[in-house]
């Protein structure tokens, strides 16, 4: 990526926070897959380096043991640092395949290229403000591992907000559509990072 297209793509994700139907917009005519594939790859490694590299290095343990018997718990955050960005990553190209073959089914158009651009630029949004939360909750002192995965919940209304836009407005996808891609998403989604992904407190 050229320093100016690097630009652009963070000028996009910025405008992510600001409004769905901008950040759709300036995706309109970028490169496919490609954007989808630099935002989860960001996103993945600001995860592993500015959440779980330093969890890690202060020693602390997960408060719910990890599902893999063979990772003992005084070494998950470490092993996050490694394994998280590739989970992420498969997770991501899963659940966009299922999109892509939903809508195929349904008889409708899909290019999975967008529905990877689209998602990919959703989850990039959302999980860097989810960062800047996660230490926020840390530093405030509270512990509480649930009302954390709550407050995510809350917080991926935003990311599907972005995702009904994307996928009426590059797809022609109905909004009501949209809204169970994301729910299938969630369905699929949600149980697969509980099987693996341990939060910071």
């Amino acid at each position: 990526m050229s320093s100016g297209s690097f630009g652009a793509f963070v000028r996009v994700w910025l405008s992510g926070y600001r409004s769905p139907g901008r950040l759709i917009e300036g995706l309109r005519g970028r490169p496919a897959p490609h954007w989808g594939f630099y935002a989860q790859a960001v996103r993945a490694l600001l995860d592993s380096i500015l959440l779980y590299v330093p969890i890690a290095l202060m020693g602390w343990v997960p408060s719910t043991p990890p599902s893999l018997p063979f990772l003992p718990a005084d070494r998950y955050y470490a092993a996050s640092a490694l394994f998280m960005p590739v989970f992420l990553l498969l997770q991501w190209l899963l659940l966009c395949a299922l999109v892509h073959v939903i809508l195929r089914l349904s008889g409708r158009r899909s290019d999975i290229d967008k529905i990877i651009n689209v998602t990919g630029m959703s989850g990039l949004v959302v999980g860097a403000f989810l960062l800047v939360w996660d230490w926020a909750y840390i530093l405030m002192g509270f512990r509480d591992p649930m009302a954390l995965g709550v407050s995510h919940l809350v917080f991926d209304v935003w990311g599907i907000t972005i995702t009904v836009v994307g996928f009426k407005r590059l797809l022609g996808v109905p909004v009501r559509l949209g809204l169970i891609l994301n729910l299938v998403w969630m369905g699929v989604g949600v149980p697969l990072a509980m099987l693996f992904v341990r939060g910071p407190v």
